[in-house]
């Protein structure tokens, strides 16, 4: 398994690339910034995300797990 950084409301992340890369990153980046309901839910950022192709698990501080689809 892969990982790498992102920053979050300058906050780093952890990423999990899990059976996908660091092409889908953008993808990530923009799904985080437009899905408001599920970042309304989430006061603080993610303490890391799981990638795979087609969707992101975001688990909280709180030890809340949330997905957003990744297109």
């Amino acid at each position: 398994m892969n990982r790498t950084n992102i920053s979050y409301n300058d906050v780093p992340v952890v990423v999990n690339l899990i059976g996908t890369d660091l092409k889908l990153i953008p993808s990530l980046l923009s799904a985080l910034k437009h899905n408001k309901i599920t970042l309304g839910a989430i006061h603080n950022p993610p303490l890391q995300i799981d990638l795979f192709s087609s969707e992101a698990l975001l688990y909280s501080d709180e030890g809340d797990k949330f997905r957003i689809p990744i297109f």
